[in-house]
């Protein structure tokens, strides 16, 4: 009972991910400048970081994109290299390892944001490994709350690294407002003011040239010269049947910032956080530092906070996972409890979950590996695996009381006569799993290690004190009847 609660207190230190990333040499490094910066300047920072790539030996060969990241990222502000390492085999640091160290050489690099992730194609692929959405109806409001969240994570989340939100400043835009009692005045409409600004700026087919049986449009508009300030488009002549006005006799001329994008989620507007664990830092410790500052946050009605991405997934799994444990379990006791005939009996073999339990936590925490979904896959196994120690001993212990032995007299010809199956049985399924603890092979033995180390840790502590602890407690409650 006490290593049991032991262990529990040693499990809170292991790490808990999705998944395992795996070693395939993929990096991803998106830059955003400050809007309206132009292609040229974006290519000069790029050429930056291209400088501090390239001074890794490790690294292959680097695909630069400019002008877009995906589908909610485009502009002139915009670009992101996709780095290609060489093999495992001929490297001796891990792509974390060198996107760690890339990280630090960007944060030198001024006026740009640089986020670089090591991505694999089993887990972490591209996207933040940290994702929600904060969902409401009012964009300012989210606004609002969005500088809040944001403050409150960057200052007291100290293990949450490129952290950031979909909100942005807008581009710069000319709002054209107009005064209507100056436009009835006139004899004009809103849309004849339109329709003037747009055939001064984008112009209009006047007529076609034709040459050869081909046409050719013909378009007549003003010298970009007459439009490139807020000054000259209220310069803009609007003509009417009354004469001759300024634009900006018509209408008001405001420079603003739009939004670039409005997300929405659920049918509500959305603004997306995104992140990823510091060094060495299991995802699901950011996200419970994560949780307890949103609930500092006191949302209004109808505003809240939607997981996504793989911290959505592995909290799902995580849920998943339990069923499937107690329905092994609640599965694994209706079986020795018709093979047994009995209720309790039963009881006494599951015991051996617990001790294998102990075994998974202590394997863990030695290894430095973390919990995720194949040692909880592993853990699940364990169910119907520890148990056959503790049927074999106790079976061979109620043979011996049925041909008239006591109770003690049957544990002591039953345990030294079962000591070297249950040693034999317990020790090849060991072996099995011996190459896949070691980590043997290059392909995918992240997600094989878990599951490896999980088994023998499991397998070897349970063995030994089912030897102690199941014989004990047999002759404990069993012995009154003998």
């Amino acid at each position: 009972v006490i290593l049991f609660i032991g262990s529990l207190q040693l499990a809170k230190t292991i790490g808990f991910e999705f998944i395992p990333m795996l070693d395939e040499g993929n990096i991803q490094v998106k830059v955003e400048l400050p809007q309206g910066t132009n292609l040229a300047e974006t290519e000069k920072v790029m050429n930056q970081t291209l400088d501090v790539i390239k001074s890794h030996k490790e690294v292959e060969h680097v695909l630069i994109n400019l002008g877009k990241i995906d589908d909610f990222n485009t502009g002139s502000n915009v670009a992101i290299a996709s780095i290609k390492l060489v093999d495992a085999k001929n490297r001796d640091k891990t792509t974390n390892q060198i996107n760690n160290t890339l990280i630090e050489e960007f944060a030198n690099i001024p006026n740009a944001t640089i986020k670089s992730s090591a991505i694999s194609s089993g887990g972490g692929g591209g996207d933040a490994p940290i994702d929600f959405f904060l969902v409401g109806q009012n964009l300012s409001k989210l606004e609002n709350y969005e500088k809040e969240i944001g403050n409150n994570l960057r200052s007291n989340v100290k293990d949450l690294i490129n952290f950031d939100s979909s909100s942005r400043t807008g581009k710069p835009e000319i709002s054209l407002i107009p005064k209507r009692d100056k436009l009835a005045q006139a004899g004009l409409t809103v849309m004849d003011v339109a329709y003037a600004v747009r055939t001064s700026i984008e112009g209009i087919v006047s007529t076609k040239y034709r040459e050869n049986g081909n046409e050719y449009d013909i378009r007549v508009k003003l010298n970009p010269a007459s439009y490139d300030s807020e000054e000259n488009i209220g310069n803009l002549t609007i003509v009417t049947k009354s004469g001759k006005y300024r634009l900006a006799q018509l209408a008001k001329v405001e420079m603003k910032s739009s939004q670039t994008t409005i997300r929405h989620r659920d049918k509500l507007k959305a603004i997306e956080f995104t992140g990823s664990p510091a060094i060495g830092v299991p995802l699901g410790d950011v996200m419970k530092q994560i949780n307890a500052e949103l609930k500092k946050t006191n949302f209004d009605y109808g505003y809240k906070i939607q997981w996504a991405g793989d911290s959505k997934m592995m909290s799902d799994t995580v849920k998943d996972m339990a069923k499937a444990f107690i329905l092994a379990i609640l599965l694994t006791y209706l079986l020795l409890s018709a093979i047994l005939e009995s209720f309790t009996q039963p009881l006494l073999i599951l015991i051996t979950i617990p001790l294998a339990l102990i075994g998974v936590f202590l394997a863990l925490y030695f290894t430095g590996l973390t919990m995720n979904i194949f040692s909880m896959m592993a853990i699940i196994m364990l169910v119907g695996i520890v148990v056959n120690n503790a049927i074999l001993l106790l079976d061979y212990t109620k043979q011996q009381i049925n041909s008239g032995k006591s109770v003690h007299e049957a544990l002591i010809v039953a345990c030294p006569t079962k000591l070297k199956p249950i040693l034999m049985s317990s020790l090849a399924v060991m072996l099995g799993m011996l190459p896949m603890a070691l980590g043997i092979g290059s392909a995918g033995k992240e997600f094989r290690q878990a599951m490896g180390v999980v088994s023998i840790g499991g397998l070897v502590v349970s063995t030994l004190l089912t030897l102690l602890v199941i014989p004990i407690l047999f002759y404990l409650t069993t012995k009154d009847k003998s």
